[in-house]
């Protein structure tokens, strides 16, 4: 691959380092960016809340911490995959999701799981975006 579309890790500042376990947190290729599954932990890998709404919250807030570290924000998403450990909690993601997403959501999944990599987290995201016209890359 040559030019702008090949693929670039970007490190962000204020997200977990996810260097020991052999992933990045952001990657963007060409216009694409790929946000890697965040959930509602801080940069030290604290789980920030018990409670469901403070952990969805703190994992929207990740992923716009990684998009507006490549020039980008919630409005440019256009995938997001959602994996729940309750599904008892989709009314409220959907709730939460519909206050983070003016307008237009984007496209996505939601998939019931057993288990996250925490085991106290029940939400994980992770999200596909597009750079606006003339965004830096």
């Amino acid at each position: 691959m040559t030019g702008s579309w090949r693929p670039r890790a970007v490190a962000v500042p204020g997200l977990m380092d996810p260097g020991p376990f052999a992933y990045s947190q952001c990657v963007l290729a060409g216009p694409l960016i790929f946000v890697a599954g965040q959930m509602g932990v801080d940069e030290l890998g604290r789980v920030v809340s018990p409670d469901f709404a403070g952990q969805v919250t703190q994992t929207f807030r990740n992923i716009e911490r990684a998009l507006h570290e490549v020039g980008s924000d919630l409005d440019h998403v256009v995938n997001m995959t959602t994996f729940l450990t309750d599904m008892r909690y989709a009314g409220e993601l959907v709730r939460i999701r519909r206050e983070m997403f003016d307008g237009s959501p984007p496209a996505g999944a939601l998939v019931g799981v057993d288990s996250l990599a925490w085991p106290e987290v029940s939400v994980e995201i992770q999200a596909i975006a597009v750079l606006p016209d003339g965004a830096a890359r």
